[in-house]
């Protein structure tokens, strides 16, 4: 692969955090501590239960939303923080999908770095991250593809646990600096469920 193509990779994922002419110190709302643990067989029935309560009161479709991230990927440790994603006909969002959001508990804490999606977030005894992105779009299918391909290769959930460890231990402790510290690990993963064989 070209050296190029990589550095494309890497600069997009790591603005999935950073838009690189914007100070960390920019974007404090968004940052927030960091911790790992073991996977949980729960998530897979919170975000369950989320994503209908979702769906339900914004009257998607079910296919519309998805749960994504390192909590939709048994065996793999990850932030407990479970991560969903709606796909909007319409982007940026209407007013009235913000509003009815808020009136679910969301937080709305604009693109937070990331050009082409809205961001949410709901703390609480279970917390969410919402990604709301166009459907069909690159990044709806982006973070479906990575999460597939780390389902069914345990050889990528290895590789990506052992990334998610090392940015904790080299003191990435907090989200932004978490996220950028394994971003080009990331770039690697997504390149390969991208493949044209499906990364195997």
């Amino acid at each position: 692969m070209q050296e190029g193509l990589v550095a494309w990779i890497v600069l997009e994922i790591l603005q999935q955090w950073i838009v690189l002419d914007v100070p960390l110190a920019a974007m404090p709302d968004v940052d927030e501590p960091v911790h790992l643990v073991p996977h949980c067989a729960e998530w897979a029935s919170e975000a369950r239960r989320e994503l209908t309560r979702i769906a339900s009161a914004l009257r998607l479709s079910t296919a519309d939303v998805e749960h994504i991230g390192s909590t939709a990927v048994p065996g793999l440790a990850a932030k407990p923080v479970i991560d969903l994603m709606i796909g909007a006909r319409e982007y940026p969002p209407v007013s009235s999908l913000e509003s009815t959001l808020s009136w679910l508990g969301y937080e709305a804490l604009g693109e937070a770095g990331v050009p082409g999606r809205a961001y949410f977030r709901l703390r609480g005894v279970s917390s969410f991250n919402l990604h709301l992105v166009r459907k069909g779009g690159e990044r709806w299918r982006n973070n479906i593809a990575l999460r597939d391909y780390l389902r069914r290769n345990p050889a990528a959930r290895l590789q990506y646990a052992q990334a998610k460890i090392a940015a904790l231990s080299s003191d990435a402790s907090t989200l932004l600096s978490y996220s950028a510290a394994k971003a080009a690990v990331i770039a690697a993963l997504l390149e390969q469920a991208l493949a044209p064989d499906g990364g195997g």
